[in-house]
């Protein structure tokens, strides 16, 4: 994998952990009932490097991509006919750029938060580190925070990741607490953080306190 995409992902993963797992840009918004998922593709998130800039009012800008799952393709970029940040590109230049799977030949600057965001949920799913139901805790649940009360690894792990189960008293934010378990893959690096006394970030529905999702800031 080329260095341009390792460095891409690292921002990816930045701002995927920052949030732990993803989303708390969404976080703090009033409680709503949580939404059909979205059958469509989120889009995808790769490296571009600008081959060719032909054309002066209307250039055609043709772009290398290497995706986050390692796919090289060719691509041509859609902009605006006076986006300043367009008419600065030339050959060689490296550009983070988003596309639809199912269409991979038309790119986009993902130059937004939501894109970038979207490419970091899909890349969490795809290897298991969350699950559907906790990024949906987390982009519409109440945001609250817990203490941990006991931490039990179970034993699995999967690559930097290590399972947990958690045992959690959460804070209600308009008053009182209850009590609940979490299984949950935390990095490795950041297992102190989930020890007994921390405190942590915590995702729930107010209507069904039964399942919640915990968020760890990166190690």
């Amino acid at each position: 994998m080329s260095d341009a995409l390792l460095g891409a992902i690292a921002v990816v993963s930045a701002i995927a952990l920052a949030s732990i797992i993803v989303a708390a840009g969404l976080a703090g918004q009033p409680p709503r009932s949580r939404p059909p998922r979205s059958t469509r593709c989120p889009r995808s998130i790769g490296v571009g490097t600008v081959q060719m800039v032909a054309g002066a009012d209307d250039p055609v800008i043709v772009v290398e991509v290497e995706s986050v799952a390692g796919q090289r393709f060719t691509g041509r970029l859609c902009h605006g006919h006076d986006d300043p940040v367009v008419s600065a590109l030339r050959p060689g230049v490296i550009v983070l750029v988003s596309f639809d799977p199912a269409s991979r030949k038309q790119l986009s600057l993902a130059d937004d938060a939501i894109a970038v965001r979207a490419a970091a949920d899909h890349s969490l799913l795809r290897q298991g580190v969350l699950t559907h139901d906790q990024l949906d805790l987390i982009r519409f649940g109440t945001r609250s925070c817990s203490v941990v009360t006991g931490m039990r690894a179970t034993g699995r792990d999967r690559e930097d990741y290590r399972e947990v189960q958690l045992d959690l008293m959460v804070t209600r934010p308009g008053g009182g607490q209850f009590p609940a378990q979490e299984v949950t893959l935390v990095p490795e690096a950041a297992l102190a953080k989930v020890s007994p006394g921390s405190i942590i970030d915590t995702y729930y529905l107010p209507e069904d306190e039964s399942a919640i999702a915990v968020c760890l800031p990166p190690a």
